[in-house]
């Protein structure tokens, strides 16, 4: 069968003037990404000399010597100890990266490389700071005071956080009343600070907070609105809002409807430090490839367990699964 030739003459794409190269455009825009959080929920300033000394920092608590007692005429005086002590916060999680370019890429490339190099080099970090945020979240729900969670939360365990069991389902009625609780569980454990306080949620929440007298913060409220993806409101009951898509949801059995938790704290209860602190250049032994070596330290703790509160919790504005 003889070969087809098309009405321009070429017999086919590969013999045209377009099959000549490449020719760069410029690079697509890639902005499906969370940006950087951590610093509204965790102290990052406390724990930035392990990056460069050590992997163990001491906090001294402060001395707690009890309440007064009630005075009575000839009494034998009862003294108290001071209760104090140290704990300590280590940093040792490692993560590295290793990529690998070929010198033929990069001549074949030709001015277009320095934008490309930009574009890999910007990716690696943004995976790497995902990485943080994951741990972020799982240290903090670790760590959290067994007081302010749960049932029976509260100094006098009558605030209902919810369990994973027995989620607290929040409608635009009653989410008010679910932002006291949190805040009256952190008022009683004497970690509320004006100002200082956050709460991160999952993307559900936004929807109920649309349905509420929020709305025109969350909407139309240029000063208290969206400031970058992540942040959703700067004060809501005292609380900033930040919005994460890495607090995993469970399936209720008994319901079919999905399980949240949310995190709510003060912004200093809870240090991290993360740095990349060796990257190295260079050619890879045996190849011809070009190596990117990247290593980075990373990690954190508690310092007031009680300045963290949990609560699980499921959505009117969730179908059940």
């Amino acid at each position: 069968m003889a070969n087809t030739i098309s009405a321009s003459g070429y017999k086919d794409l590969l013999n045209t003037p377009l099959a000549d190269g490449v020719v760069f455009a410029g690079m697509a825009i890639d902005k499906n990404f969370e940006d950087d959080w951590i610093y509204h929920v965790t102290n990052t300033r406390i724990l930035d000399p392990l990056l460069e000394a050590g992997q163990v920092i001491q906090f001294e608590k402060p001395p707690q010597t009890g309440s007064w007692r009630p005075y009575e005429l000839n009494q034998e005086i009862v003294y108290d100890q001071p209760k104090g002590g140290n704990f300590c916060i280590s940093i040792c999680n490692q993560a590295y990266k290793g990529v690998k370019i070929d010198p033929q890429s990069i001549r074949q490339m030709g001015s277009h490389w320095n934008a490309f190099e930009s574009a890999m080099l910007e990716d690696v970090w943004k995976n790497l700071s995902s990485l943080w945020h994951i741990d972020v979240l799982t240290g903090m729900q670790l760590a959290v005071s067994s007081r302010n969670m749960g049932a029976k939360a509260g100094r006098f365990k009558n605030i209902n956080l919810g369990t994973i069991g027995t989620p607290l389902h929040l409608t635009p009625q009653n989410i008010i009343g679910f932002f006291d609780r949190l805040q009256t569980t952190l008022k009683q454990a004497r970690r509320w600070y004006a100002g200082e306080m956050f709460l991160s949620v999952p993307p559900a929440m936004m929807s109920l907070l649309m349905q509420t007298l929020y709305e025109k913060q969350l909407c139309c409220d240029v000063s208290g609105s969206l400031m970058f993806k992540g942040l959703r409101a700067a004060d809501i009951m005292g609380f900033t809002v930040v919005e994460t898509d890495r607090l995993e949801p469970v399936i209720d059995p008994a319901t079919g409807r999905l399980v949240y938790s949310i995190l709510a704290g003060w912004n200093e209860a809870y240090a991290f430090a993360g740095d990349v602190i060796d990257a190295r250049l260079g050619e890879i032994p045996n190849s011809w490839g070009i190596g990117y070596r990247m290593l980075s330290l990373y990690g954190g703790g508690a310092i007031y367990p009680d300045g963290l509160a949990k609560a699980y919790v499921t959505f009117s504005t969730e179908d059940t699964i």
